[in-house]
């Protein structure tokens, strides 16, 4: 990804893992009331409980809004820092650290992070690119045309319209207000 509005811990991430989610045993499953004021507890079908189990871990990630603020990005990064503290030990403390060892390769990490991804925050352009990859080449070219208006220096679009700075002037970097204002005109559709 050739995004530098990516914080430092972003641009070492790896593609996203997909990481299935097993269950088993008995469900929650509804009981049934008898008249007699007992109740029988009923086990679901596994036809059934495939039916109620949660969506894929990467949907049940949470969501970094276009409108988020800093602190709200933080407190999200927080929950899924915890995790990844709990799960890895000493040298995990936050979900950066494990980005960067997963980026050398580390197995640890790899193991770290799927056992915390449904923890790990996604941006709404990471999760449109995933689930309606038109769509975000569509939305990128806009945030594209409209940076490039507002007279940053860009790199040229890759096939999924992503791109980069060539250079921070003094509109600044992909933080910068008027870069933010275009990325969120642009996916607001």
């Amino acid at each position: 990804m050739s995004h530098t509005f990516l914080t430092p811990a972003r641009r070492f991430a790896l593609p996203a893992l997909v990481v299935g989610c097993l269950l088993a045993g008995c469900s929650a499953a509804p009981t049934d009331d008898r008249t007699d004021g007992s109740r029988v507890a009923s086990v679901q079908s596994p036809t059934a409980r495939a039916a109620t189990a949660p969506a894929d871990v990467e949907d049940r990630r949470p969501l970094i809004p276009l409108d988020a603020t800093n602190d709200e990005i933080e407190a999200l990064r927080a929950v899924w820092g915890r995790c990844v503290a709990k799960e890895g030990g000493p040298g995990y403390e936050n979900g950066r650290s494990v980005i960067w060892r997963e980026s050398q390769n580390d197995p640890k990490a790899k193991r770290v992070r799927a056992a915390c991804r449904s923890t790990e925050p996604e941006f709404f352009e990471e999760r449109q690119k995933r689930t309606d990859n038109a769509a975000f080449r569509d939305n990128q070219r806009e945030w594209y045309q409209c940076a490039k208006k507002a007279g940053y220096r860009l790199t040229t679009p890759d096939e999924d319209g992503e791109f980069g700075i060539t250079e921070v002037g003094p509109n600044g970097d992909f933080q910068s207000p008027k870069m933010t204002a275009c990325r969120r005109e642009a996916f607001s559709h």
